[in-house]
């Protein structure tokens, strides 16, 4: 998985824990594909600043994931659930099991 596709995942799973100002500047740098450079204009901050405040958000939010590894879950569970789902259920395991896929992130 490539970085920004990474680092895209984890501001979408921890986000919030971030400040308004991170969330806005890896958004940017991750969903936007804006340069550091570009950011920087648009933020009226210098290009070291914004690399700076990427960097330290990206630091937290992974340090985020180490420690409650939701995202490393969500995935073993979504790959569980799928395998499930190639075996003979019956009506009711089968509801079950919707119900189970329908809360379990796709992200």
């Amino acid at each position: 998985m490539s970085r920004l596709v990474e680092l895209g995942q984890l501001l979408d799973w921890y986000g919030a824990f971030l400040t308004e100002r991170q969330r806005s500047l890896v958004r940017q740098y991750a969903f936007e594909d804006c340069s550091l450079g570009e950011i920087a204009e648009r933020e009226g901050i210098s290009r070291q600043a914004v690399r700076d405040a990427i960097l330290t958000a990206e630091t937290e939010l992974r340090d985020m994931e180490t420690k409650l590894n939701l995202i490393e879950t969500n995935e073993k569970l979504r790959s569980l659930l799928h395998s499930l789902e190639g075996t003979q259920l019956n009506e009711e395991q089968t509801s079950l099991l919707r119900q189970l896929m329908e809360l379990v992130s796709e992200e």
